[in-house]
């Protein structure tokens, strides 16, 4: 097939304006979740999320809200633009739920029938969500099929988290809430699979053990959250070496500095 002149700059013309609209969808994605270290009261946090392409389905977010920290961490079932839309539908929602409730597997529950209704695709997103008091470190938290998060202390444990279903399959769903008590200085660290399953060459993947021997690292280190962060992030890169990042890579570490 031969084009001509006058076709083939159309067909560059197209290509160039479709490429600076996913540059601009992926800057304000960028823009929907917060960037950089920050030190808020009594906590350290930072998060970083890295798109497999120009648009991702992960979602992360943290706020204060009447003297509680309410964080999470998402992955939609899906990437590109279609999980983007969803993440940007349950990042919406998410912060509308929590100016009203503060029970996470309420919010859960409720974020769960708005997004199950009509869904003919079936289409579904893991979620975790805390709400953490200031005061106390009393941790509120419920868990939608997600990654249990790491909690990095003297040692490294998991957070117990109950086998909930993901958010949006099933309309009548239930969510579990837990509840625990983080120490001073210890850290919460959230993740997407993006980190256990990025692969290297003969499509061998990285996986919780090697995860799990870097943040015992961090921990003797006492790296901080940005430390650990983009430790884990070096940690892909070296493992995955040239082979194409196939997954959305989020993860967001939270220290609890109350004395």
């Amino acid at each position: 097939m031969s084009f001509t002149e006058e076709e083939f700059l159309k067909i560059k013309a197209e290509k160039e304006r479709m490429e600076e609209e996913l540059r601009q969808a992926s800057e304000l994605q960028q823009s929907m979740v917060p960037n950089g270290y920050h030190t808020l009261d009594n906590l350290e946090v930072f998060g970083k999320l890295i798109p497999a392409r120009q648009m991702g389905g992960d979602l992360y977010d943290y706020a204060i809200i009447d003297g509680k920290l309410y964080f999470c961490i998402g992955d939609v079932c899906g990437k590109g633009a279609p999980a983007a839309m969803l993440m940007a539908y349950a990042h919406a929602h998410l912060g509308e739920l929590a100016l009203r409730e503060s029970n996470p597997a309420s919010i859960i529950y409720a974020l769960n029938k708005m997004a199950s209704y009509n869904n003919v695709s079936c289409t579904f997103f893991t979620l975790f969500l805390g709400v953490l008091d200031l005061q106390t470190g009393h941790l509120q938290y419920c868990n939608a099929a997600h990654n249990p998060p790491y909690i990095l202390s003297d040692r490294l444990t998991r957070l117990d988290c109950d086998p909930n279903l993901p958010v949006g399959p099933i309309e009548d769903a239930e969510f579990s809430l837990q509840e625990t008590v983080l120490t001073p200085g210890s850290t919460i660290f959230l993740y997407t699979d993006g980190l256990t399953e990025a692969k290297a060459a003969g499509e061998e993947e990285l996986g919780h053990k090697r995860a799990e021997e870097v943040l015992k690292e961090c921990i003797a280190q006492r790296l901080n959250p940005e430390e650990i962060v983009n430790r884990l992030i070096e940690t892909v890169h070296d493992f995955a070496k040239d082979v194409e990042q196939s997954d959305d890579l989020t993860m967001l570490a939270i220290r609890y500095t109350h004395s």
